[in-house]
């Protein structure tokens, strides 16, 4: 299995070097990329030409956005396979894992086409590996392309309030009702609410926490009438405090809570809010 390793910085190194050591890889050839700035355009054409002087079955790129770009449009041009952000790779099976699911599951897969082109995952650990000083290196040199489009634009967009709340209340089918904004506004925290809730209606959308909508990193998270199921849990598992409320004992939500309490929601929360009120 000829592997080519591509580096666009000097940091990628460590990476490369760390991911070839713990999936007793060996590489054949480095392609390190010349210059300061660098844009897909320009350097696909190189690394195509790379491809052809000395072909190999295998392109590696870092973890970045630009190498999850040239992993998939080399794959393209040389109608091979990609697989962004890969956290593993098994030569004899030829399967690659990467985290899916906002990183809640593991795929496997099994990409046919040569050559597999991979950019490796950001969360993998960066060691202080080096690559074999004895790897032959060929300098890739970005080619200057006229016209074409324009860089895109980037926007400073405003992140949503739930993003950097420092109180979250977290409800779900079990806790509707004037109880819940009366707490949230007594306690200055923003409201959230999981998929079942949202899909019942009356509750804006873009505050569902889950996999498929906010993550938040709150340092109290208030989790009220949800059973915690997992795609919902990957939403709050950053909170620094979790609070749980629910009427089963044996709900999941207790396993992540630092502080479970079994009863009623909507009780509960009442009296939090007179506790709050009354402070």
């Amino acid at each position: 299995m000829s592997i080519a390793i591509v580096l666009l910085t000097p940091e990628d190194e460590g990476a490369m070097a760390s991911f070839l050591a713990q999936n007793a890889l060996s590489a054949q050839v480095i392609w390190r990329v010349m210059g300061a700035t660098i844009t897909a355009e320009s350097l696909l054409p190189a690394l195509v030409s790379a491809f052809h002087s000395a072909p190999v079955e295998t392109v590696i790129f870092p973890a970045s956005v630009q190498g999850d770009e040239l992993a998939t449009r080399l794959a393209w041009r040389l109608c091979g396979s990609a697989v962004c952000q890969a956290i593993s790779w098994d030569v004899a099976t030829r399967c690659v894992q990467k985290a899916v699911y906002g990183n809640a599951l593991t795929a496997t897969l099994r990409p046919e086409d040569i050559p597999l082109c991979l950019s490796l995952s950001p969360a993998l650990t960066r060691q202080n590996a080096m690559l074999p000083a004895h790897l032959p290196i060929n300098d890739i040199l970005p080619v200057a392309v006229e016209g074409g489009l324009p860089q895109p634009e980037i926007l400073n967009k405003l992140a949503h309030p739930l993003q950097t709340a420092s109180v979250v209340l977290a409800t779900g089918q079990g806790a509707t009702g004037e109880a819940c904004a009366k707490l949230a506004s007594a306690l200055n925290a923003e409201p959230g609410f999981t998929r079942q809730r949202v899909m019942a209606g009356g509750c804006d959308e873009q505050r569902m926490l889950g996999i498929s909508g906010q993550r938040v990193a709150p340092n109290v998270c208030l989790i009220a009438g949800a059973s915690g199921a997992s795609a919902f849990m990957a939403g709050v598992a950053q909170s620094r405090f979790i609070v749980a409320i629910n009427t089963d004992a044996a709900a999941p939500v207790f396993a992540a809570a630092d502080v479970g309490i079994v009863g009623d929601a909507q009780t509960v929360l009442q009296a939090l809010a007179e506790c709050v009120s009354q402070a």
